[in-house]
């Protein structure tokens, strides 16, 4: 399913481009908020507040013959983005609790390229819009924290109860020692626009797994039982998710 919705990406992009000659229209800034996690198969788990800032640019087809040019735009940008997850996971080995627990809050700059489709509603007031969007966004990690720990209540040993709170160092809490810094997702969403204002609600998938396979946690865990090993597969098999509500504002456009 992920492949065939990147290759439905890259041809809708592709088809696009190739239609007409696009031509800068307008830009602006946007801020968006919302909920971020990671999509695994942890049995708890709670969303971090997703975060977003930045700039965008429109491209448009008014020079194309298409009888679709007026409607068709391309958006591309940057953004400083957050993502993350909170976590607990509760796991039985001879009769004793272990916990897992912990964090991701990391944040990267966003490169997204979007198609849409908008028009102007029937209504009598003229000016609102309303619209659809989707298209790739590439990602790359710049800084964040991160804490993870394997806990014992029945044991006191630190190779048992690894915590990177208690005894790491800050290089231990920097999230992009324990998670990959690529990320490439794709974002679909809908919008809508009156005058220089677009509130969109999005949905922003990544398609690249979070975690690496040199994650000290996952080394502890795969010394553990089969089903800490199960644990530490289901974190590293995690894909960054976000749903989020942006506002964006037209600040002016390009001279024709």
């Amino acid at each position: 399913m992920k492949k065939i919705l990147l290759l439905g990406l890259i041809g809708l992009m592709g088809l696009v481009c190739n239609t007409s000659h696009a031509q800068f229209s307008d830009y602006g800034v946007r801020g968006s908020l919302g909920i971020a996690t990671v999509s695994d198969n942890l049995t708890t788990k709670s969303p971090i507040l997703g975060v977003g800032v930045g700039g965008y640019i429109n491209l448009t087809f008014a020079k194309s013959k298409s009888v679709l040019a007026e409607i068709f735009y391309l958006q591309t940008g940057l953004n400083i983005v957050r993502r993350g997850r909170n976590f607990e996971e509760v796991l039985e080995q001879n009769n004793n609790l272990h916990y897992c627990e912990g964090y991701c809050k990391a944040w990267y700059i966003q490169l997204p390229i979007l198609a849409g489709v908008h028009m102007e509603l029937p209504v009598r007031q003229e000016g609102h819009i309303v619209g659809v969007f989707l298209g790739p966004a590439i990602s790359f990690g710049l800084f964040g924290s991160y804490t993870e720990r394997m806990i014992n209540p029945f044991y006191t040993d630190r190779s048992v109860n690894y915590d990177l709170s208690r005894y790491g160092t800050d290089a231990d809490r920097r999230a992009f020692n324990h998670i990959n810094r690529l990320d490439v997702s794709a974002i679909i969403g809908v919008s809508y626009e009156h005058g220089p204002l677009v509130l969109s609600l999005y949905v922003d998938h990544g398609f690249l797994p979070v975690s690496k396979e040199s994650d000290p946690l996952r080394i502890i865990d795969n010394s553990q039982t089969t089903a800490a090993n199960r644990i530490s597969d289901e974190i590293s098999a995690g894909n960054n998710s976000a749903y989020m509500l942006s506002l964006s504002y037209r600040l002016g456009t390009f001279a024709k």
